[in-house]
């Protein structure tokens, strides 16, 4: 007999031969026969009642498995046979994952160990535990997810002053007393440490490749979701109206950012709840340009799964269920497998064009695209005079024009002439007349049906 991928002779016991017990589970099974020595002869194991006492509570407590550990008298010699069948979830010894190839037994990691887990498909990355230590959570990101959870009313007899591990626990965050890597993402005080480049990117474009402004969010989950948000604000536009109709309800004037808030937050909390954290060659991105924003994370979608089916009404395809349940409870997610659909509607209730949506190899991407319309590029591909576009610039950064301000733009020529520029804008479609004729305004137009 020779060892295969399903066999392995040892002539005496070491606790290193966990591992290769560890590769039979996660691969089609196998047989450990201790009291062999390398020319396949049987020379017998001492201390015999001990190991049978010993061996299967070592294996069950190193491995979480159940193996049959027998004695079996070959050529008047004891040997133990230990068989191991193969285990429909990940087992792991120490914390790292072992299969067989061959007569080997090889220690899975990077992609390979990313292809073993997703196969098997139980186990998340959030759910799999480390060797953490409550040290390493921050107390005050627990705190402000508790006070946001009361004020959803989504997490029952939510009390601020209760210890941090007791909240832990109750939110499913440790498995035996261990902290799971869904807790140290959501709330450690450097999960970096533990998960390189799982960051987050934001960067501001001027046409493809020239970056004007580029800053990297580390920390946890909640923080680099409330960071990353406010950047992305501070590199988009945001014009302000002042209409009667914009101030019925309210004597504040409304502001009109380049893309919905909400379809922004949406597509940033897809990009965290839902990338690959196996996946740690890169970062979340964030890239915006002077006419798009491009949302990025290394997570594609799962195999069976489509684009058009994320935008109808669908079941949650979870890859990480705690992180995406910790943001659920602090109010972020309205709920669960909606963030597609509100991005869809937002935009389209903002009059944008419709975002775009791909998955590959390289992971998930949502593009927005600004109303083409009121693009430098657009206008001036549209045969617009300078005095236009700096009326249009004028427009956008406020929401409008009036004709005494278009007169401080334009004060080299006459009021006929400007008076002229703003119909031409108006019979465009750029620019609707508001208002009687000595308090008009000329604001955005809104798309015409059918168009962008």
């Amino acid at each position: 007999m020779i060892e295969s991928q399903n066999i392995e002779f040892k002539e005496s016991w070491k606790d290193e031969y966990l591992k290769t017990l560890c590769a039979f589970a996660n691969t089609n099974g196998g047989v450990l026969k201790i009291g062999v020595d390398d020319a396949r002869r049987p020379v017998g194991v001492r201390q015999v009642k001990r190991l049978l006492r010993e061996l299967p509570n070592k294996i069950r407590n190193k491995l979480g498995i159940t193996p049959s550990v027998v004695a079996e008298m070959v050529a008047e010699n004891n040997i133990i046979s230990i068989t191991v069948p193969p285990s429909p979830v990940p087992v792991s010894c120490d914390g790292r994952y072992y299969q067989r190839s061959g007569s080997n037994t090889f220690d899975l990691a990077g992609q390979e160990l990313v292809h073993f887990l997703i196969r098997k498909s139980r186990i998340t990355w959030d759910t799999l535990t480390g060797d953490y230590s409550i040290d390493d959570i921050d107390p005050d990101t627990v705190r402000t997810f508790v006070r946001l959870a009361k004020r959803s009313n989504r997490l029952d007899t939510a009390d601020e002053e209760e210890p941090v591990d007791s909240v832990l626990r109750r939110l499913e965050l440790t498995v035996n007393g261990r902290l799971t890597n869904a807790a140290i993402m959501l709330f450690g005080k450097e999960p970096q440490r533990f998960f390189i480049n799982t960051t987050t990117r934001v960067g501001r474009f001027k046409g493809r490749d020239i970056i004007i402004g580029d800053e990297e969010f580390s920390g946890n989950l909640i923080q680099q979701f409330t960071r990353a948000e406010e950047r992305v604000k501070g590199f988009i536009d945001v014009r302000y109206e002042i209409s009667a109709d914009a101030m019925q309800d309210s004597f504040q004037r409304k502001e009109i950012w380049d893309y919905p808030l909400l379809a922004i937050r949406e597509a940033l909390l897809n990009a965290l709840i839902h990338r690959d954290y196996f996946n740690t060659d890169i970062q979340t991105q964030i890239r915006v340009y002077d006419d798009a924003i491009r949302f990025h994370n290394p997570g594609s979608l799962p195999q069976g799964i489509t684009i058009e089916m994320l935008k109808t009404e669908h079941y949650s395809f979870l890859r990480n269920p705690l992180i995406a349940k910790i943001f659920y409870l602090a109010g972020f997610v309205e709920r669960y497998g909606s963030g597609i659909g509100r991005i869809v509607d937002a935009l389209a209730e903002a009059g944008l064009p419709e975002p775009e949506f791909q998955s590959d190899s390289f992971g998930f991407i949502v593009r927005m695209r600004k109303d083409l319309r009121f693009t430098e590029d657009s206008l001036r591909g549209a045969g617009l005079n300078e005095r236009q576009l700096q009326a249009m610039s004028f427009a956008r950064e406020n929401g409008g024009i009036t004709a005494v301000e278009y007169a401080a733009i334009a004060p080299e020529v006459s009021e006929k002439t400007r008076y002229r520029d703003l119909l031409d804008l108006v019979h465009r479609g750029l620019l609707e007349a508001v208002g009687v004729k000595k308090g008009r305004r000329y604001v955005l137009a809104r798309p015409r049906p059918g168009g962008a």
